[in-house]
């Protein structure tokens, strides 16, 4: 392959194999990062898709207890919605329902407020206290100015 060249001709053979070998170990390490799950939370959190019920956009709630409560529930929160309408003030919503059942209850409590960015997208971390750490069922709603409402599912929340 190399025998019968030049030795400019030569390195810039071994510079385009090198090349292509980069390329190829990037490409693995992009696809296994796109693969991987990109938040999980702990063994006592919870984590779900927040889906469109009316309008659009997508997004996703992540609670992860921790022990900084000393006996009171403590937890940080993550949420990030995207492909919503630009410049839109969401109120974020919560839901919690004591004892924890599996069932979530539809008494919905405002907590926050986001706006999204020009491109539609938007996200929030809260550390969030609240009470004893007694399990509780939760659903996050986000209700939009343009009337776009964001969901969660109903989450089982057990603190540490």
């Amino acid at each position: 392959m190399l025998g019968n060249r030049t030795p400019r001709e030569r390195h810039a053979v071994i510079r385009k194999c090198s090349l292509r070998v980069l390329l190829i170990g990037l490409s693995a390490v992009f696809t296994a990062l796109v693969a991987a799950p990109a938040a999980q939370a702990g063994p006592t959190g919870a984590m779900s898709a927040l889906t469109a019920v009316t309008g659009q956009g997508v997004g996703l709630v992540i609670v992860s207890p921790t022990s900084a409560g000393q006996g009171n529930f403590d937890a940080q929160i993550k949420l990030n919605i995207h492909d919503t309408a630009p410049d839109t003030t969401f109120n974020v919503t919560r839901s919690i329902d004591r004892p924890a059942d599996g069932v979530c209850s539809t008494d919905f409590g405002a907590v926050a407020t986001l706006t999204t960015s020009a491109g539609g997208t938007a996200a929030i971390e809260n550390e969030a206290m609240d009470g004893p750490t007694v399990p509780f069922d939760l659903s996050v709603r986000l209700i939009g100015s343009d009337g776009t409402v964001l969901q969660s599912g109903c989450m089982t929340i057990i603190g540490k």
